[in-house]
């Protein structure tokens, strides 16, 4: 019955949401911002929104996030391709980029060749690109995709690790990278090992209070209305063991945020928090939780078109999250969410943190492990 309600519940959306888009097309882009005010997204603040103020602490990093780029899908690369292009034109303006998973259709050589010739349209530094389900194989392939789609990200990244998951940082400031080591399809397989390893990455990113970026394609349980956007099958987020231990070990810190995608939930807001409880950008525990549209093959609720993405600037009172159409290069001004931060420290006023760190993988096939 819960399934069934839940089924009814985001036709209803996804008729609403295609009325106003039908009554309220998209405008390209004409360089004028006019934010009427911003959605605020804080756990103790019961304001649905608030006036537009300029933030009052030190800008600390800007990050252009993108997710699910889907390359190999139909049409994909002739939406995703122009907005690398309009990312690296504003490269100056920004610290970084996060593709937080789904890279490909289906994982496949091909696909991932196409995928990272597209990401490498971006000449600035700091581009950090995450696994997902698809990136693994689709179904019956579920899994079999995970030595190609590693191979590719090493080689992006400049890391040898056969493990799923990494960290990295920008400009100083931690990038946790977690993934499946399952072969589940579209679900995620989380092991203790790698939530230790999350546990004392974010533990060392955090220092100072500096914020820190945990990025994995999986939503955790409960958050950005998964339970709607993924009704039946499953796997629309971490299972609820997994969220509790991660929420555990994030929840300790100040100004974490947690990106995902997976769901192609688009930019949603007031309406689907009142109908559902959630929203794209939300505070959970103390955690700032993004959950990233599709770039590359369309959403299902709120702003669904492709080429959807956002722009993630944090500075030391706030956090700013703003929906950007990177395909028109439009500001979706109706789309801006603030979440307040305790006091976010710049990375100049905590201690430097080392070069990208890999958990150590096994040995291949034919090779032995050698002292460094």
């Amino acid at each position: 019955m819960k399934k069934i309600t839940a089924v009814i519940l985001a036709v209803i959306l996804a008729l609403f949401t295609a009325v106003t888009a039908f009554a309220a097309p998209l405008p390209q882009d004409t360089g004028a911002r006019a934010i009427p005010n911003v959605m605020v997204a804080d756990e103790f603040r019961a304001a649905d929104t608030a006036a537009y103020t300029q933030a009052q602490g030190e800008k600390i990093i800007t990050l252009d996030l993108v997710s699910d780029t889907h390359i190999g899908a139909s049409n994909a690369s002739s939406y995703v391709r122009p907005c690398i292009e309009r990312i690296n034109a504003e490269k100056d303006q920004t610290d970084g980029v996060i593709v937080a998973g789904d890279l490909t259709q289906s994982g496949y050589e091909d696909e991932f060749s196409d995928a990272y010739a597209i990401l490498r349209g971006y000449t600035g530094e700091n581009m950090v690109t995450v696994n997902g389900n698809h990136d693994y194989g689709r179904w019956t392939q579920s899994g079999k995709m995970r030595p190609v789609a590693i191979k590719y990200r090493n080689e992006f990244m400049g890391i040898t690790t056969q493990k799923d998951y990494y960290s990295t940082d920008i400009n100083g400031y931690k990038v946790v990278v977690m993934g499946s080591e399952g072969n589940r399809p579209n679900s995620a397989d989380i092991s203790d090992e790698q939530l230790d390893f999350v546990r004392a990455e974010v533990a060392e990113g955090a220092r100072g209070g500096k914020p820190v970026f945990v990025v994995c394609h999986w939503p955790m349980r409960n958050t950005h209305c998964e339970r709607i956007s993924w009704p039946i099958i499953p796997g629309g987020a971490l299972d609820s063991a997994t969220t509790r231990k991660l929420q555990n070990i994030l929840s300790q810190y100040d100004n974490i945020f947690y990106i995902s995608g997976h769901l192609h939930a688009g930019l949603n807001g007031r309406l689907t928090r009142r109908l559902f409880g959630g929203c794209c950008v939300e505070q959970r525990n103390g955690i700032t939780c993004i959950n990233v549209p599709s770039l590359g093959k369309g959403n299902h609720l709120g702003v669904r078109a492709k080429g959807t993405g956002m722009r993630l600037t944090v500075y030391g009172d706030k956090a700013v999250v703003e929906g950007r159409n990177y395909y028109t290069g439009e500001w979706l001004d109706n789309y801006v969410y603030e979440v307040s931060l305790k006091g976010a420290s710049p990375v100049s006023a905590a201690p430097e943190l080392p070069d990208a760190v890999e958990p150590e993988s096994p040995a291949l096939p034919g090779e032995e492990k050698t002292a460094a």
